[in-house]
């Protein structure tokens, strides 16, 4: 097949753009693929071509109404691509579009977010509504969470398949943990006290964040973040900036603490499970469907989040225990599969004839349903 992927940004720091890395890496080995992107960090040994796409970068939203643009002039090339594989709102005339966030959704959970956000996320909402209310072809969408909530702002007619992200499960596992937990720990100053850790925006999190480490004062947090905003000062709290070497802080960790207003999926989640920690998260994460509450992990309403997870931090029996089970969950999710999963529309689509329904994977038990 000729497999043509659209994203604004190709790199492995996580979203999107490591999905479509991890795909083109991935299919090239099979297929003739092409990575059309604005920024693309591309290997020496990648075996996929690389067509850059102008955009205006001057912010997220210059970014979201450029890209289309520049797109165009790539529309006859695009055009010889049996696959045309999206992520979201690219623009062009894609077969295929991977949704890894419903925007309105996302805007519609934030409270305490500036002037300036709102505007610049309800314009970019705007944009992805218009596009999925017009958009004719297959749809993937990366939890259940997102593929009901493009039903319920969208009113999408076509059938949406669910394959949920990933994990490198040669990256993040515990003999990983084991190899980086004790430099890990003297590094932090963090020797015998539990530890828990947040990787992640604050600005969907801060407020149950700050709760928890007052609520469990003998608990040290570490929390891994890009955020500038909602930090705050606390004897038991630890602030490092956004690392590529996440795997050293899930290591030093007894466990992973996730209390997040919204997430499409949260990959971190994860990347926490498969190095073997139990990983405490809201009931607002797509990832969190994977889990199975109380067994291999924690699934808790935002309300009862702080109190059920300070009495949990406690009880380090319970954290290893349900941290092993939380591992053998994650190993079921690897790339691997979700690759196979995409792969497998992809053939289902090109052998579709044409004005067909768009197909649907019918035997990965993931297809959505209202």
């Amino acid at each position: 097949m000729k497999i043509a992927l659209v994203v604004h940004d190709l790199h492995e720091r996580g979203g999107h753009s490591l999905y479509t890395r991890i795909l083109a890496d991935e299919l090239a080995s099979r297929h003739a693929v092409t990575v059309f992107a604005n920024v693309c960090e591309r290997p020496a040994t990648a075996r996929w071509n690389f067509v850059p796409v102008r955009a205006w970068r001057t912010n997220a939203l210059a970014t979201v109404h450029t890209f289309p643009l520049g797109l165009r002039s790539a529309g006859p090339q695009l055009a010889e691509f049996e696959i045309r594989h999206m992520q979201g709102y690219c623009g062009g005339d894609p077969n295929v579009v991977t949704a890894h966030i419903c925007l309105s959704a996302y805007l519609n959970s934030l409270k305490d977010i500036s002037t300036q956000t709102k505007t610049s996320l309800r314009l970019m909402a705007a944009a992805e509504a218009r596009f999925y209310r017009r958009y004719q072809g297959h749809i993937i969408a990366i939890s259940q969470q997102v593929a009901r909530e493009l039903q319920e702002f969208y009113k999408l007619p076509n059938p949406i398949s669910v394959i949920p992200h990933g994990v490198d499960t040669n990256r993040f596992s515990t003999p990983r943990r084991a190899q980086h937990r004790e430099p890990a720990r003297r590094e932090l100053n963090i020797i015998d006290a539990t530890m828990a850790l947040y990787v992640g925006d604050l600005t969907k999190a801060h407020s149950h964040l700050k709760a928890i480490t007052a609520a469990a004062p003998e608990i040290e947090f570490v929390i891994v973040t890009a955020s500038t905003q909602y930090h705050w000062p606390a004897r038991n709290v630890h602030f490092v900036p956004a690392t590529p070497e996440l795997e050293r802080y899930y290591a030093a960790a007894d466990a992973f603490i996730f209390p997040t207003t919204y997430d499409a999926f949260g990959m971190v989640l994860l990347e926490a499970m498969a190095s073997g920690l139990a990983v405490f998260s809201s009931d607002r994460a797509g990832a969190g469907e994977l889990i199975s509450s109380g067994k291999d992990g924690f699934v808790i309403p935002l309300d009862e989040w702080v109190e059920t997870t300070r009495q949990g931090l406690r009880e380090l029996d319970l954290l290893r225990r349900v941290g092993a089970a939380a591992e053998i969950t994650a190993q079921q999710h690897g790339w691997p599969r979700v690759v196979r999963e995409v792969e497998q529309l992809y053939f289902k689509l090109v052998a579709a004839p044409a004005g067909s329904a768009a197909p649907t994977i019918a035997d990965n038990g993931y297809r959505y349903q209202q």
